[in-house]
C-alpha cells in the first residue's frame, strides 16, 4: 500500500516538475520572443511610415524643382535663334493654312532696359535681349487667328505687339492680309550653367 502511495507521490512530483519546467520555458524563452516579435513589428511599421513620408517629400521636391535647362532654353534661348523661329513659322503656316509674307527680323543686342520709357524704373531682367519680327499673314479670319494662337502657344517666350486686321470683310471666309509684329526674347547670360546647348535642328 505504501508502495502505491510512493508511486503516486513520485508521479505527482514529476507532474509538478514538468509543469514548472513548462512554465519556466514559456516565461523565460517563449514570452520574451513574442515581445521581441511585437517590438520588431512595431519598429517595421514605424520605418515603413518614415519611408512613405520620405517618398512623398521626394516627389514634392521633384514637382517643385521647376523647369529643366532644356525647357528654359526653349523659352529663352542663349542667342537670337531666328532659325528656330523660322521653323516654327513654317510649321504654323502648314497647320493653319496661312501664308507669311516678307518676314523680317530685327535683333537687339542691347538689354530691354535701354528701351524702357521710364529711366528710373528698375528692369528685373537686365540680360534679356529681343528679336522683333515683322510680317504679314494671308488667310481667312479664322486661319489668321488660329495662326496667332499657335504662335503664342510656342515654347519660346513671345509677345504679340500689334495685329492690324484693317477693314474686315463681311464675309469672313474671304482671304485677307493682316500685318503682324511680335517680339521673341533671348538671354545669353546663363550660358556658363548650360552643359548642352539645344540646337534648333
Amino acid at each position: 500500500m505504501s508502495g502505491k502511495n510512493n508511486t503516486k507521490s513520485l508521479l505527482l512530483f514529476l507532474a509538478v516538475l514538468l509543469f514548472l519546467g513548462l512554465f519556466a520555458f514559456y516565461y523565460f524563452l517563449q514570452l520574451p520572443s513574442a515581445n521581441k516579435i511585437k517590438a520588431q513589428e512595431s519598429e517595421i511599421a514605424t520605418v515603413e511610415k518614415q519611408v512613405q513620408l520620405l517618398t512623398k517629400k521626394l516627389s514634392e521636391k521633384k514637382e517643385d524643382a521647376g523647369p529643366s535647362l532644356k525647357d528654359i532654353q526653349a523659352a529663352l534661348p542663349l542667342w537670337d535663334n531666328t532659325e528656330q523661329l523660322t521653323l516654327d513659322l513654317n510649321q504654323i503656316k502648314t497647320s493653319s493654312k496661312v501664308n507669311f509674307n516678307s518676314i523680317s527680323y530685327a535683333v537687339s543686342d542691347k538689354s530691354t532696359k535701354s528701351q524702357q520709357t521710364d529711366p528710373n524704373s528698375k528692369n528685373p531682367y537686365p540680360n534679356v535681349r529681343e528679336v522683333r519680327v515683322t510680317t504679314s499673314v494671308a488667310g481667312t479670319f479664322n486661319e489668321v487667328t488660329d495662326a496667332i494662337t499657335q504662335l503664342q502657344a510656342l515654347p519660346r517666350l513671345i509677345r504679340v505687339d500689334t495685329v492690324n486686321f484693317g477693314n474686315l470683310p463681311k464675309d469672313l471666309s474671304r482671304k485677307l492680309t493682316v500685318n503682324l509684329t511680335f517680339t521673341a526674347y533671348f538671354d545669353p547670360s546663363y550660358k556658363s550653367r548650360v552643359e548642352k546647348v539645344e540646337l534648333p535642328y
